[in-house]
């Protein structure tokens, strides 16, 4: 249920914030709610993932439409792909990639300040 809450969350944020800031500012979004929220390591960065990677790809998607893939079409002309929808798929690829990195890290981060607890011998 975490997973899903902070999903998102993720996404409601990059979708409203990214567009408005620099490209990095979802990096940010994600470490900070993935350090808020404490959570595992795997749970962190699959919401990292998802959260920002189906953000970008919808933008890209969206962007794809409005101008009718002339733009995706002659970069994958330079980049030497077959389909120029794939690049759509790359954009989600990286974005996720670099959120479920970020929110890894806000997990890791906020585990360097929290102690853990001792385990008694009746627990």
């Amino acid at each position: 249920m975490k997973l899903i809450i902070r999903l998102i969350i993720i996404g409601a944020l990059t979708y409203f914030i990214s567009p408005l800031s620099v490209w990095w500012s979802a990096m940010v979004i994600a470490f900070v709610v993935c350090y808020i929220s404490p959570s595992s390591g795997l749970n962190a960065f699959v919401a990292g993932f998802l959260g920002v990677g189906l953000v970008w790809m919808g933008h890209a998607w969206n962007l794809d439409v409005l101008n009718k893939s002339a733009f995706s079409s002659q970069i994958a002309e330079i980049l030497q792909v077959n389909e120029p929808i794939l690049l759509v798929f790359a954009t989600g690829l990286i974005g996720g990639l670099a959120g479920g990195f970020a929110s890894l890290s806000g997990t890791s981060f906020r585990q360097l300040f929290i102690k853990p607890k001792k385990r008694s011998l009746y627990s």
